[in-house]
């Protein structure tokens, strides 16, 4: 699988932050992990994308990050399940919001298979339907 870097670019990067450990004692190790751990989730990823901790995104923006349309955004704005600045006409929603959301309907989509798992047992038939709701 192909990252949104190259493994070659991914290596020099990885050099250049040798080169500045070494060189730059100033550089907290905390910070030159970070960078690490970035360039390898560069180069594992090519879906990676990078925002500084503050930056907020439109409902446009936000529906390409999560895979919606933008009314299903707005629709999620709406019912409180998407927190976002601004008025009706131009919103922004915060990363850290949009990654929070993410991980909880990560969570409430593993919950669901796992509780639908349990009802499966050796003994159901194939062909029974399972009620889901």
């Amino acid at each position: 699988m192909a990252g949104a870097i190259a493994q070659e670019t991914a290596q020099h990067l990885r050099a250049a932050l040798d080169e500045v450990l070494h060189s730059s004692p100033e550089v907290p190790p905390t910070a030159l992990a970070a960078f690490g751990r970035l360039v390898e989730v560069l180069e594992a990823n090519a879906d990676a994308v990078v925002f500084a901790a503050d930056a907020t995104v439109s409902t446009q923006e936000a529906a390409a990050l999560l895979g919606v349309s933008r009314m299903t955004v707005v629709r999620l704005v709406d019912r409180g399940e998407l927190i976002a600045e601004g008025g009706a006409v131009h919103r922004r929603i915060s990363v850290s919001e949009l990654a929070r959301y993410q991980a909880e309907n990560s969570n409430r989509r593993r919950a669901a298979v796992a509780e639908l798992a349990e009802d499966i047992g050796e003994d159901t038939p194939p062909d029974e339907v399972i009620a889901t709701r």
